[in-house]
């Protein structure tokens, strides 16, 4: 499989800036003891101002790879020697950003390459406000809070950038089930770089088949061990097991680090029928590996679950929402994940029950009002994929259905009535995430150029 878009880094060349004179004067934009501005004196600060930046740079955040800092430094003729330009243009095509630490960098902006400045002064607004001036994409940071807080934004994006989705798809356009889904995945990608690979739903069966009740066995023995209420036919539940290391295989194959697959046009074939399985189950467990998996081909929900679930961490659950009153919306599918914490935390408690009737097809039931925080974020990209719809609320209720799509979650919000309203320019299903994301989302939007809908 492709590598994990979570695991992708920022490769960033920290670059030192230092104005050193040659020789001691003062006048209107020098002044000071001559002690501390001669040419000696200036270089030893340089010297601790480098060491300095450096120290600064071990608190950031693991998102970032950094590359060797280039002391930076020049005189009065305001110009970078060429040996230092050399040293910043090592590794020139591997570089997300340019940091830029202490004084601005002469001529830096001839490279056209994203510039952080990480200065809490004049010298950084100016800077970013020149190189924003000529198109060049420029950010100030204050301190080390603002330089990983922008870093894990700009990462967010590298890593959709860096997704690449398996559809399986009926090539119905637009699909029975979801009719408001980006019909053109050439948007997303070059928008935000998001790949889509479209092949033929049934393609997974042939996967199905080579593999074996032997590697499929360990995984369901785990999931039944763990279930705290086993109500699914454990014999046909190794098949919902077999489905989702085939979806692992056809990744593998095709590169990819996301999934979906049609869900409607599945059901009529009565390939899941025949083999007694649903895709429930691979959703739940793509998602807690940190593999994005919409159901039924939904590209809006995808593309949102994919900001929503780098930006916290944390795997998604996706729904169909209900309007129950003004102030409590009712959100339900049969695909919640176990680590909803975040990544690494102690996985939630479920029931492991069969979607039908007959007993085929597992689905975990996951109560989230036992989750650490109560607090949600709901989001989803519009058709034309340039809008994300967010709204935040908290789960106060969790119910469970015997049969087909289940858990139901109840959550309170503000004028539910109107973001149901709202949701008719953006379509169904909602992509939630634990805790409140609306400051990030729309910070992230103007990284990514996006426009945010406040539901």
């Amino acid at each position: 499989m492709k590598e994990r878009a979570m695991d992708t880094k920022l490769i960033v060349r920290p670059i030192v800036g230092c104005l050193t004179h040659s020789h001691f004067w003062e006048g209107p934009c020098r002044a000071g003891r001559k002690e501390n501005m001669t040419q000696e004196a200036e270089a030893a600060a340089a010297d601790r101002g480098f060491a300095h930046a450096c120290k600064v740079l071990e608190g950031a955040s693991d998102e970032m790879t950094l590359l060797p800092a280039v002391d930076a430094r020049y005189d009065e003729k305001f110009v970078v020697p060429q040996e230092v330009y050399a040293q910043i243009e090592e590794d020139m095509d591997k570089v997300d950003f340019f940091l830029c630490m202490n004084w601005r960098i002469p001529k830096l902006e001839r490279y056209h390459k994203p510039v952080v400045i990480m200065q809490n002064g004049n010298e950084g607004i100016d800077f970013a406000a020149y190189c924003r001036s000529l198109g060049i994409e420029a950010y100030v940071c204050m301190d080390l809070q603002d330089l990983n807080e922008l870093a894990h934004l700009l990462w967010v994006r590298k890593a959709v950038a860096n997704t690449r989705a398996l559809v399986l798809t009926a090539g119905a356009q637009p699909t029975f089930g979801m009719q408001s889904l980006i019909r053109d995945p050439e948007i997303i990608r070059q928008k935000y770089g998001l790949e889509v690979v479209k092949l033929p739903f049934d393609s997974i069966v042939p996967y199905m088949d080579a593999i074996t009740d032997e590697e499929a066995r360990p995984i369901a023995e785990k999931m039944l061990a763990g279930s705290a209420d086993t109500r699914v036919n454990t014999e046909w539940f190794l098949n919902d097991i077999k489905y989702y290391l085939a979806a692992r295989k056809m990744m593998d194959i095709y590169d990819c680090n996301a999934f979906s697959t049609a869900c409607h046009e599945l059901c009529t074939s009565e390939i899941p029928q025949n083999r007694k399985f649903t895709p429930c189950v691979c959703h739940s467990l793509l998602k807690d590996q940190g593999i994005p998996s919409a159901c039924e081909e939904d590209l809006n929900a995808l593309t949102a679950m994919t900001m929503m679930m780098y930006l916290g961490n944390r795997p998604a659950f996706m729904g169909n929402p209900e309007y129950v009153s003004d102030e409590i919306l009712k959100i339900h599918h049969a695909v919640p994940a176990l680590q909803m914490n975040g990544f690494g935390t102690k996985p939630l408690e479920y029931k492991l029950w069969a979607f039908t009737g007959q007993g085929f097809g597992g689905k975990l039931q996951v109560d989230f009002t036992e989750n650490d925080q109560d607090e949600i974020t709901l989001g989803r990209v519009n058709p034309m994929g340039d809008t994300l719809c967010v709204k935040v609320g908290k789960v106060i209720r969790s119910e469970f259905q015997e049969i087909y799509c289940s858990p139901f979650y109840y959550i309170q919000m503000d004028d539910a009535r109107t973001f149901m309203h709202n949701l008719a320019g953006f379509g169904h299903h909602q992509v939630l995430v634990f805790g409140n994301y609306m400051k990030q989302l729309k910070e992230l939007a103007k990284i990514m150029h996006f426009n945010v809908l406040e539901g």
